[in-house]
């Protein structure tokens, strides 16, 4: 078990424990923590959210044909989704992994890459990128200082994921020292 002693640059938590020293760089660990949540919750959940008012959306003939041959896929993300009338589609509902407060857009995004993903478009890579995407977005940022109640929050936090020691980009989480590593640099 580590614990927290300081914040580096607001970017970099330091822990030690009796085995050693750790930096932690926050931003990563967040995106990790982040990116599992969100990818499980993009491949386990079932529920929607439908919303008060639908939303209509109209393409251009060419994009709707795609979307329309795409609707099965949209359906299986969680879309309540249908045509509706000359070139346009009313969603209805969502999936509740959309960022609260920014639906449409999202919404709009999604479409997009449908569309321009065509017959390509491949459900596990789009729940990883939106996974990886989204983690980021929702992620402290570097050079943001957080209380020692929020960096212990964290450590926990990043302790129950599946990869602790990687963001959802490769970067390390964590760089450990250990005490014989720390004597060495110090040349005792």
């Amino acid at each position: 078990m580590m614990y927290p002693v300081g914040l580096v640059k607001g970017t970099y938590i330091i822990c030690q424990n009796e085995l050693g020293m750790y930096l932690i760089d926050q931003h990563a660990a967040n995106e990790r923590i982040n990116y599992e949540y969100y990818y499980y919750a993009l491949n386990n959940s079932d529920d929607e959210i439908s919303m008060l008012i639908p939303i209509n959306i109209e393409l251009p003939t060419n994009e709707y044909l795609i979307v329309k041959e795409n609707l099965d896929i949209l359906r299986r993300m969680h879309f309540d989704i249908e045509e509706f009338g000359i070139n346009s589609v009313i969603v209805k509902s969502h999936p509740v992994w959309l960022p609260k407060g920014n639906e449409d857009n999202s919404i709009k995004k999604v479409l997009e890459l449908v569309i321009v993903k065509e017959k390509n478009f491949d459900l596990d890579k789009f729940n990883d990128n939106v996974a990886a995407t989204m983690a980021c977005k929702m992620s402290i940022k570097a050079n943001t200082a957080i209380t020692n109640e929020e960096m212990e929050n964290l450590i926990n936090d990043l302790r129950k994921c599946d990869n602790p020691f990687n963001c959802p980009h490769g970067r390390p989480t964590v760089i450990y020292y250990s005490k014989s590593d720390l004597e060495k640099l110090f040349k005792r």
